[in-house]
């Protein structure tokens, strides 16, 4: 019994160390449309401003869906910075969406103004915490992604950098350039069957470009080399076996600005990452500030 008793405390005391090791803090901002959730290191210092990092959901999705998808709120505490998690409206079949591009997702056409909420949202975020503002980033799945290229185009003056994960950008690039660069990560299956990596047509009928063409969209606004390199290759998908991932950057050697396409081949729309995925994204994006 006393053996027992002993194993049951040591379980315990594992459980509770281990979820120690992951903990954060959590806490909520209303920009107007209710309470948003935000991840804070345990160790936040009004005095050192930290970066802010918004995460977008896809169609149908939610913030706790993406959230449970990249699980990226347990590295707060390791990477050091704010993690906000919101959530898009709904349209009358209770599907959240962002209003991103004539392709994804607004098809009922209601013009809500997501890129003046988030924007909203960051300063309200800004007034509230100590956020650097020279690293405010934005990161997104499919429809998240869509936005998230959007609000590069429309809020560069804010946003040093942003991942889109099966998203693309505006068909027309030259409507929507931006005020000054922003470094781009898009990543994207060969075998996306929904926002397809060789571009085509969502369920709007309008057309979203290629992974490419998003890449060299901003390859051209970041006045990036039109020749890109290639980075090599590494695995971030469980399912598939071996490395599964090459990267091709067009970079600016002058502004260490840049463009980058991490291409998964064989994954789909919504791939099963390994655990290296979340920890290479965040990385990626807080060593790419801005100037």
């Amino acid at each position: 019994m006393k053996h027992i008793l002993q194993t049951l405390i040591g379980i315990v005391l594992l459980f509770s160390l281990s979820q120690n090791a992951i903990c954060e803090t959590m806490a909520t901002v209303d920009a107007g449309r209710g309470d948003v959730s935000l991840y804070i290191p345990n160790s936040y210092d009004s005095e050192k401003p930290l970066p802010l990092i918004v995460a977008l959901h896809g169609f149908t999705g939610s913030s706790e869906s993406i959230k449970k998808y990249w699980r990226m709120n347990r590295l707060v505490d390791e990477k050091q910075f704010i993690f906000c998690i919101p959530d898009g409206t709904k349209n009358t079949r209770d599907q959240r969406f962002w209003n991103a591009t004539k392709a994804c997702c607004d098809f009922e056409t209601g013009a809500v103004d997501d890129s003046g909420y988030l924007r909203s949202l960051i300063e309200l975020i800004e007034k509230k915490y100590a956020v650097d503002p020279k690293s405010i980033h934005f990161l997104g799945h499919s429809n998240g992604g869509f936005m998230s290229l959007r609000m590069a185009c429309e809020h560069a003056d804010k946003i040093a950098s942003v991942q889109s994960l099966a998203g693309a950008m505006f068909l027309i690039a030259e409507d929507h350039k931006p005020t000054e660069p922003v470094h781009v990560l898009q990543v994207h299956g060969t075998e996306d069957k929904i926002i397809k990596y060789d571009g085509g047509v969502f369920r709007s009928g309008q057309r979203h470009p290629s992974a490419r063409e998003t890449v060299e969209m901003w390859a051209k606004f970041n006045a990036c080399a039109q020749v890109p390199e290639q980075l090599g290759t590494f695995d971030l998908v469980s399912s598939i076996d071996g490395e599964d991932t090459t990267v091709l950057c067009y970079k600016n050697d002058e502004t260490k600005k840049m463009s980058e396409l991490w291409t998964i081949h064989g994954g789909s729309h919504s791939p099963r990452f390994n655990q290296s995925y979340s920890p290479k994204i965040i990385d990626w994006l807080l060593a790419h500030r801005k100037n």
